[in-house]
């Protein structure tokens, strides 16, 4: 009995331990940069898109090598943005966790349909006209496109790591819906072998059906030209940073195919949501949109059925797949619930988050641990950033490294009467001045958050960092 006891109390002990990884619970406040252009790019018709991005940050933590997460709004590839609420509400939670968060628009557009047809007792309160697509190509092309706009986030996000205070070697991306799809897509695409057929140069799309005119489904500039994708990569900022990830997550998405999880080749870990009752994507396989078209419009006959997606693994096809991979497989966390009932799903809101809270709380407590097995420490990442140009320049310190509203500047005493300089990351001159003894403070009160060098005539590469 006390041995079971033990056990019982070192399992309990375990999970606590477990659930406060840092990362992993809510301690900070947020504050957020909305609209933030992270490139240009074409669309589907080639018109000329700047992509942008809201960048929610924790505040009032000392962190020097926050996490960075990109969410990717759903809308099948034709809507949605990134003010989707689902969407802005993981985005505060995981600032509040203490990442650095960009949730992010991507190109969206699709050639539509030459047969489209309004059906008697069909309005669009029921149906979504825009969403007639004539190939099944065009969903792939979509996907694809979103997958190059991510990608160009995430090097952008790296870029900027040191006016954010992130670290690069743990970044992680999630979506919902078609963002999960595209968010799969970008953290299992690593080279050129990987990209679709139907992403290179196909035969252009047919003229649409005059009638989606009316419902705003068709740009005013036209252009039927589908010409080759590109890289997997896309062309925006690339240069010093990959857009390697750690982890993905998705919530009532999935993949078009399977073998994209490559065991041998990623070990990252996978966060999974779907709900049975889901007639959008079929949580195990089937067509998108094909359970709507079946089981909601064909029974009563009341509207035109969505012809030409393609079929897709959902939620328990992916579950299913990563659990018999192997002796390696990707380390992930299912949450599927069972609650498919043919027929009678049809108004049962299943393409949905049913406990957000909880969703939020799994995902965050995966990705925790893999932070965690990089070494990544809150307490101690700044310590060691500052001991790596302690030791390199024993002449002139800086401390506190991170700051606030001000640092000491401790020299050695022939250096007294010397000028300094402060430059930022762009190299512009913020403020200047004459080493007045060997201990002297300056006020940082009115720098902006990020990083800075400290420059003498014998010192040139002396950096600290500002933290709000």
């Amino acid at each position: 009995m006390k041995k079971l006891i033990y056990i019982l109390l070192l399992t309990v002990i375990f999970f606590n331990a477990k659930s406060q990884l840092p990362y992993s619970e809510v301690q900070f406040q947020y504050d957020s940069i909305m609209d933030v252009p992270y490139g240009t790019a074409t669309d589907y018709v080639e018109n000329l898109v700047t992509l942008k991005m809201d960048i929610y940050k924790p505040i009032n933590d000392d962190n020097c090598l926050r996490p960075i997460i990109i969410f990717v709004h759903g809308g099948s590839w034709i809507a949605g943005s990134k003010e989707d609420p689902n969407l802005v509400y993981l985005s505060r939670e995981y600032a509040r966790r203490g990442y650095v968060v960009a949730n992010i628009n991507y190109r969206l557009g699709t050639h539509k349909t030459s047969n489209y047809a309004m059906y008697a007792l069909c309005n669009t309160d029921i149906s979504a006209p825009c969403t007639y697509i004539c190939d099944s190509s065009e969903i792939i092309r979509a996907n694809y496109r979103g997958m190059q706009d991510t990608k160009a986030a995430i090097r952008f996000m790296k870029n900027r790591h040191t006016q954010d205070s992130t670290d690069i070697n743990n970044v992680f991306v999630a979506g919902e819906s078609a963002g999960a799809f595209i968010a799969l897509a970008t953290a299992f695409t690593y080279n050129e072998t990987m990209k679709p057929s139907d992403c290179y140069a196909i035969a252009d799309a047919p003229t649409p059906d005059s009638d989606l005119i009316t419902y705003g489904c068709i740009p005013t500039l036209l252009n039927l030209k589908r010409p080759d994708l590109g890289s997997v990569e896309g062309e925006l900022n690339t240069g010093i940073y990959n857009s390697e990830v750690q982890g993905v997550g998705s919530f009532y998405g999935g993949v078009f195919d399977l073998s994209i999880f490559d065991p041998s080749s990623f070990q990252k870990p996978v966060y999974i949501f779907h709900q049975g009752s889901d007639v959008i994507v079929n949580y195990q396989y089937g067509r998108l949109l094909g359970r709507i078209s079946w089981e909601c419009y064909q029974q009563s006959n009341i509207c035109q059925p969505y012809y030409f997606y393609p079929s897709a693994y959902g939620g328990e096809s992916m579950r299913n797949y990563l659990s018999n991979l192997g002796e390696s497989p990707p380390v992930f966390t299912a949450d599927i619930i069972y609650n498919s009932d043919y027929l009678n799903n049809c108004f049962s809101n299943g393409h949905s988050i049913d406990n957000i809270q909880i969703r939020s709380q799994n995902m965050a407590n995966l990705f925790a641990d893999k932070i965690a097995l990089s070494s990544n420490n809150p307490e101690t990442n700044c310590a060691s950033l500052s001991s790596e140009f302690h030791l390199n320049n024993p002449e002139i310190q800086l401390y506190p490294n991170p700051a606030n509203n001000l640092i000491t500047v401790k020299s050695v005493a022939k250096l007294s009467g010397a000028l300094y300089e402060i430059y930022d990351v762009t190299s512009k001159i913020i403020s200047s001045g004459f080493i007045e003894s060997e201990n002297f403070t300056i006020n940082t009160s009115a720098f902006p958050e990020g990083i800075y060098f400290f420059k003498t005539g014998k010192n040139t590469n002396l950096s600290f960092q500002i933290i709000r």
